[in-house]
């Protein structure tokens, strides 16, 4: 099982439950955990296989967005070497069985308490947030082919961004805006089912501009509105954390 934890399509729910477990639950961990000072640079990656979980050049910030399931948003306080540091990390579980994207963000979550001294608590704030509502006209989105696998990518190359749903709710893709937009992106539209759709902007518009802003395409290309609103943002506080010791 080789995969990118940090291209996650779905990686966050809105507005879903976020509490952290009970201290009385048993909490998962690593039988054995190396974790050095990544001085190479190098491609941010995790690849899990049989037990073995190997981060390269992870910053803090990303340890806690996989361990957490959260993104850049949802963040509150932290060292100020939260995104300069960044380590290797090779970790063990001790019957060497597959790790599930579950299991995957209770260990790192354990590491982080552990040889981090992460402590953190949850907050509802409230702050700014985009409402995902039908434009005037009405949606532009085709309905998806059921025999087709549900998918999205996203690319992003100089100044155009390019996503492609396939037959995908809609969660998705208010998911991946919250991210682009760096902020939360709720789903107002009342949509079922799954779609078809290609949604092409450019992520730093300007006079030169060939593609218009996310704001202009969602709204002519899918004939949906975002709708800028007040709302209630689940954040992750980081109250205490340390640099690890290294072995």
């Amino acid at each position: 099982m080789n995969f990118r934890i940090f291209s996650f399509v779905a990686v966050v729910l809105l507005g879903a439950a976020l509490a952290a477990p009970s201290a009385a639950q048993s909490q998962p961990a690593f039988d054995v955990v190396s974790i050095h000072r990544n001085v190479h640079g190098g491609d941010a990656r995790v690849d899990l296989a049989q037990g073995r979980v190997t981060m390269n050049n992870a910053t803090l910030r990303t340890l806690i967005r996989n361990g957490y399931d959260i993104q850049n948003f949802q963040f509150a306080g932290g060292p100020s070497w939260l995104d300069s540091d960044a380590y290797d990390i090779s970790a063990i579980t001790a019957d060497h069985a597959e790790v599930s994207e579950k299991q995957y963000r209770a260990l790192v979550r354990t590491l982080l308490a552990e040889r981090f001294g992460l402590k953190v608590h949850w907050e509802t704030r409230q702050g700014d947030v985009y409402a995902l509502i039908v434009a005037k006209n009405g949606p532009k989105l085709k309905v998806g082919d059921p025999s087709k696998e549900t998918g999205l990518n996203t690319n992003i190359a100089g100044h155009e961004g390019r996503m492609v749903g396939i037959n995908a709710p809609v969660f998705y893709l208010s998911t991946v805006l919250s991210n682009k937009l760096s902020h939360p992106v709720i789903d107002k539209t009342g949509l079922q089912g799954k779609y078809d759709w290609t949604l092409v902007w450019d992520p730093d518009p300007g006079s030169e501009s060939t593609e218009p802003s996310i704001f202009t395409a969602v709204q002519e290309q899918l004939g949906l509105k975002l709708d800028a609103q007040k709302g209630p943002v689940e954040t992750l506080v980081i109250d205490s954390v340390e640099r690890p010791s290294e072995n």
